[in-house]
């Protein structure tokens, strides 16, 4: 089929949302001819990869124009990715509508952002329209905003408020509910959907996918993977805001300690939360067993999970999140908030989530998950394997496909002459 794709972030050979965006249109390339429409800021990502000849044959691309750069402070570099997103989703209907007029296109497919809050146009296409993956539904749990700085704290409170006016925008709902099919990320997302679509398709599909080579990447040394005698290495890592709950895991590993058990935690990344956890360790008296890194790259990020046990970061506002995934790949076993969608990956894969009842319950809970995994190398052992196996199997290219496909025939299929979705 002809599919125009529009994807904001999609630059290939680039991480992040980007790269989300560029896995997407290589594995939908791999059956279908490929029009992608993104923003003039990935513009060098596609010519220094049609130059390397790393662009499908059966992929073009079109570029708006909605800004370059980034500002050095993150939370304002946040507010710039929405702006942008704003002024792509005003114009993408008309550039799709006039690259459909000089070739026509079977469906139209948007694959990022992957968010549900700033709905699509592109369901008005003469064609019909695939939405997905969309995600970005949780909310951060009241009973923990206390745990959050000022500016954290109110960031959250203005974006569940947002997130409650764009759910009832005439935007949204039209999107949603004329969609041919929605694709949402998790399960959770497909819960807080299903009432819009009041029975029309709604599938799964997890934003990322690992191809046969990276689960090879990730796990080749598994079988060797010891549990040494000595402490657990405990691994976290990414962009480090407050709502990835490190605090709590650094709470966790001080109980640890008063029990006489040592761990070592890489924290790795940057991001606004890392001085504050510094301290943190500090006042805890935790400074030895916890270092934190600005993050690894390569080789080097696949080393450091593969010597890892244990993925600990409790994490309370997530969709798929892949550093998760990759180091589940790796044989880490998954410690996390039993919310969102991290809770929700960890139980799937057969790792911990533990409930976010409350603060103290919480770091209770990451403290004795930890402590069992210490006492128990065997038990760690089995479960390094089984979370791994388990993480090739959910989130394979293979399944990837094999629901895109689904979506793309329903889509196709589900469009009567009078353009009413068949439900």
């Amino acid at each position: 089929m002809k599919v125009i794709i529009s994807a904001i972030a999609c630059a290939p050979g680039e991480g992040s949302e980007g790269g989300v965006g560029w896995r997407a249109v290589q594995r939908i390339a791999r059956e279908h001819d490929v029009r992608v429409i993104t923003q003039e800021m990935n513009r060098p990502s596609w010519e220094r990869a049609e130059r390397e000849g790393t662009v499908p044959r059966s992929v073009r691309v079109r570029y708006v124009d909605c800004g370059t750069g980034w500002h050095p402070n993150r939370m304002i570099a946040r507010i710039q990715s929405w702006t942008r997103y704003l002024k792509f989703s005003r114009e993408v209907l008309d550039m799709a509508k006039a690259w459909h007029d000089e070739e026509p296109a079977d469906l139209v497919h948007q694959v990022t952002y992957a968010t549900w809050r700033v709905p699509s146009p592109l369901w008005q296409m003469p064609v019909p329209f695939v939405w997905g993956p969309v995600g970005g539904t949780a909310m951060f749990p009241k009973q923990f905003l206390g745990t959050l700085g000022k500016a954290a704290r109110a960031f959250e409170m203005v974006r569940e408020v947002q997130g409650s006016l764009a759910a009832r925008s005439s935007a949204f709902i039209r999107c949603v509910e004329n969609s041919a099919v929605v694709l949402a990320a998790n399960g959770e997302t497909s819960m807080f959907l299903k009432p819009y679509r009041r029975g029309r398709p709604l599938l799964e599909l997890p934003v990322a996918y690992m191809t046969r080579n990276e689960v090879e990447v990730f796990s080749k040394p598994l079988v060797e993977k010891e549990s040494a005698r000595g402490p657990l290495k405990l691994f976290a890592g990414g962009n480090i805001e407050g709502r990835k709950g490190v605090s709590m895991a650094l709470r966790a590993i001080h109980r640890l300690k008063q029990q006489g058990i040592r761990v070592e935690y890489t924290v790795a990344g940057g991001g606004p939360e890392i001085p504050t956890l510094r301290k943190l360790a500090s006042r805890l008296g935790i400074d030895e067993l916890v270092h934190f890194h600005p993050g690894y790259r390569g080789r080097d990020y696949v080393r450091k999970l593969q010597e890892s046990d244990v993925y600990f970061l409790p994490s309370f506002r997530e969709t798929n999140p892949v550093t998760l995934l990759e180091a589940s790949l790796a044989g880490c076993v998954p410690v996390v908030a039993g919310a969102s969608g991290s809770g929700e990956m960890a139980r799937m894969i057969g790792g911990d989530a533990i409930p976010a009842a409350s603060p103290d319950a919480l770091i209770d809970g990451l403290a004795a998950a930890v402590m069992r995994l210490h006492h128990d190398r065997g038990e760690l052992k089995r479960r390094s394997c089984a979370v791994s196996k388990s993480a090739a199997d959910l989130y394979s290219e293979i399944r990837y496909d094999e629901i895109i496909g689904r979506a793309y025939e329903v889509a196709v299929q589900g469009v009567h002459k009078d353009g009413v979705i068949a439900s």
